[in-house]
């Protein structure tokens, strides 16, 4: 065998070796990959305010409003993760005027993140709208649920009233005749006024 035909066989049996072991890396399960760390998003460490920015056009607001912030912090294990699907939701509850019981919103969005690098501490964000809270009452229980490679990897949440388990996908909740469902009030960083602020801080999304 000539030098030339050995090199070449060398080189095919180095790229095929490292196939095997980016393989191997790449078929651990979805929820090996993925640690979920906490969900904030109930009491005054989910409150916060409306960003200002300093400009040179008109007046600052008269006064501030208040938001709800959801944050799900995780640790990720593979180098990149091309793509994860961060399901939020959000319950919350006022008083029926017409009755001694409650009525309930239950708000939901669904967020796309991409190119998520190895690391501790990501951090996901989603905003209910000030007004939501005025008019539909204050959050009592919040969830994320987590996708990756098509599998759900956490389902993570916190409450502040007695609730059946995974009570956002739960008929005694989402079908009930005091529950409504609400599209369009959770708004992910991209579409809220904190978009560009500590943009780095968080993953991109799709």
């Amino acid at each position: 065998m000539n030098a030339h035909i050995s090199k070449l066989m060398y080189s095919v049996l180095v790229v095929a070796s490292l196939s095997t072991a980016a393989f191997a890396q790449d078929a651990r399960p979805a929820s090996d990959k993925l640690r979920v760390r906490k969900i904030i998003g109930l009491g005054s460490k989910a409150r916060v305010f409306t960003p200002t920015y300093t400009t040179d056009v008109g007046r600052g607001v008269e006064r501030a409003q208040e938001w709800l912030a959801v944050t799900l912090t995780y640790d990720t294990a593979p180098e990149w993760i091309d793509e994860l699907l961060i399901q939020f939701h959000v319950l919350a509850k006022r008083p029926d005027p017409k009755t001694p019981k409650n009525l309930y919103s239950l708000y939901k969005t669904a967020v796309r993140y991409v190119d998520i690098e190895a690391g501790r501490k990501h951090m996901a964000t989603t905003y209910l709208r000030p007004s939501a809270i005025v008019r539909y009452g204050e959050a009592v229980a919040v969830a994320a649920v987590v996708t990756l490679d098509g599998a759900v990897v956490a389902e993570v949440s916190d409450e502040s009233m007695q609730l059946p388990e995974k009570w956002w996908k739960n008929p005694l909740v989402t079908d009930s005749d005091a529950t409504t469902i609400r599209d369009g009030y959770l708004l992910d960083r991209s579409k809220s006024p904190w978009a560009l602020i500590n943009t780095d801080d968080y993953e991109v999304i799709k």
